[in-house]
């Protein structure tokens, strides 16, 4: 998911590569003055000194905007990508992800924001070791590799002790998921919570609790071995040291002025070691971050897709009729034997009905809008708008929805074409809906306001009549208003947009006004049973 390019990575290098030789110049000269050697440059040691310095800072200035301009725009590349891939799957996935899976990746995608630059400081610091580890071969190959070996033995165990916190940190990651879904449960069950005390007590001791106290001891373990890591690189240098200075000289692999050469580079790298050390922390959580990432792309890929990318709406066609053919629909992942949600349904939808879908739980009604709507594609059969297949062009098809859903959504920002500004049909239908004494100008803020529930519904029609759309999808939209403005939705609203040129699907339990439908649909286990027109069948709109 998250890869640096070989070119981007010698870009990185060649960033990087200056650098490192300005700060071994600025070594060598503090080394040579403190055993003193000759320089080859004898004059002005002064001068050249600083100058290094001033041409190591400046170099540092510029390569640091380079990395965050770099880092950037890997991120917003990558951001973007993973929005796609939400923008081209379908409800389906989406619903078997989960909403907090998806924040999780959004939050692991910005903690890589700082790699790039990450990246670019390791290589700096390997580079510096490197070169001050040839440079103890030009004091004393067989010291530099009595050294080396202490070095690696160092880095054995300092990778082993590593090893075993990798998977703790990505425990840390499934227990906050599963932290965030509590939390979610204690904001949206909020009320439900309240009713019992026994539900409270366990959501808290039983889950909230463990959950915390599992968090506290994973970071407590990876934080002590963290610790350990850190001790490890810091004491091994005081161990490599006391090496050169006491042992190597005994066993005559090192003279007074050598031994003066290994400890002064030997102290300017621990710097270098203990960086480098404590970014094990950082790539540590950002390989885990992005090893999730790349799981969690490869489960939405294996997920089929609707492959559409964002553009603007296509024209839609007049509805003349819309229909069904032995549509049977199962739910992604839903086991073998399970019952289809939609079993061999056919019905047919001619331009200007009003048509009212009922039902129980479990009918089948909720299924049916998500196909009527293009939201689901059937597991066998087909839609024809016009006698042509939707599949053909799914988004065409939807072109011609505005819909309503049970669980709307108000955006918090609008995303139309049309602006709500100086819009006499918006402000007409203020009126209509009757808002206008809520929402009291055309400002885009008053419309994004905080509604009651009946009240963001009515927002919701306004937002869907303003697409000017000839299918009308309502999913228990009247639910959620007052008895007066129920009654005034199915006698004077239904019959005015049916004026307009609306075909309307509603699902209602509202049989007090049935009368209002040209047909009435019900749905059980899957099935259409009944589909009848009012005014020619009161025994059976009774037994409806």
């Amino acid at each position: 998911m998250f890869r640096i390019s070989i070119r981007n990575f010698f870009y990185l290098m060649l960033f990087c590569i200056p650098n490192t030789l300005l700060s071994v110049g600025i070594l060598v000269i503090m080394n040579n003055i403190v055993s003193g050697k000759a320089l080859m440059i004898t004059a002005h040691q002064d001068i050249t000194f600083f100058s290094l310095i001033a041409v190591s800072f400046v170099l540092n200035v510029i390569v640091q905007k380079k990395i965050t301009s770099f880092s950037n725009k890997l991120i917003y590349e990558n951001e973007l990508r993973i929005m796609e891939k939400f923008q081209e799957a379908g409800l389906h996935q989406l619903e078997r992800i989960g909403s907090q899976r998806i924040y999780g990746a959004i939050e692991d995608m910005r903690m890589l924001v700082l790699l790039p630059g990450m990246i670019s400081t390791a290589i700096t610091l390997v580079l510096t070791l490197l070169i001050c580890i040839v440079y103890f071969f030009v004091v004393s190959a067989p010291s530099a590799l009595f050294v080396i070996g202490l070095i690696a033995g160092i880095i054995g165990i300092y990778f082993a002790v590593n090893k075993k916190i990798a998977g703790k940190v990505h425990l840390l990651r499934q227990l906050n998921d599963n932290y965030f879904n509590l939390v979610d449960d204690i904001l949206k069950g909020f009320k439900e919570l309240k009713l019992s005390r026994t539900r409270r007590a366990n959501l808290h001791e039983k889950y909230l609790k463990p959950n915390r106290a599992d968090v506290r001891n994973t970071e407590n373990y990876v934080a002590n071995y963290l610790s350990v890591i850190n001790l490890i690189s810091q004491y091994g240098l005081y161990v490599i040291i006391g090496v050169v200075i006491f042992i190597l000289p005994r066993l005559d692999l090192l003279s007074a002025s050598e031994i003066s050469a290994f400890v002064v580079v030997l102290l300017f790298v621990r710097g270098p070691i203990n960086a480098l050390t404590s970014m094990q922390t950082f790539f540590t959580k950002a390989f885990a971050a992005n090893k999730r990432i790349v799981a969690f792309l490869k489960e939405m890929d294996a997920l089929p897709g609707e492959g559409e990318v964002p553009g603007a709406a296509g024209r839609a066609e007049v509805l003349r009729e819309l229909r069904f053919e032995n549509i049977s629909y199962k739910y992604p992942g839903a086991p073998t034997d399970a019952a289809y949600a939609l079993q061999q349904l056919n019905l047919t939808v001619s331009g200007g009905e009003v048509i009212f879908i009922v039902g129980g739980n479990g009918s089948g009604k909720s299924t049916f809008v998500n196909i009527l709507s293009g939201i689901y594609t059937p597991l066998e059969g087909r839609v024809l708008l016009n006698g042509k297949p939707i599949l053909d062009d799914l988004q065409h098809y939807r072109d011609h929805i505005a819909a309503v859903f049970s669980d709307h959504h108000l955006f918090s920002a609008n995303y139309e074409d049309y602006s709500l500004k100086n819009n006499e049909a918006y402000i007409a239908l203020l009126g209509t809906m009757e808002l206008n004494t809520i929402v009291k100008d055309d400002d885009e803020e008053s419309a994004r306001r905080k509604f009651s529930k009946g009240q963001s519904k009515r927002m919701a029609l306004i937002y869907a009549m303003l697409e000017k759309r000839p299918l009308l999808v309502l999913d228990e939209w009247a639910a959620d208003q007052d008895p007066h403005f129920r009654k005034y939705f199915y006698e004077q609203l239904l019959p005015k947009f049916r004026k307009q040129g609306k075909t309307i699907v509603a699902v209602t339990h509202d049989d007090a006004y049935f009368k209002h439908a040209d047909r009435i649909i019900k749905f059980e286990y899957g099935n259409i049973v009944k589909d009848i027109q009012p005014d020619n069948s009161v025994l059976e709109l009774r037994q409806l």
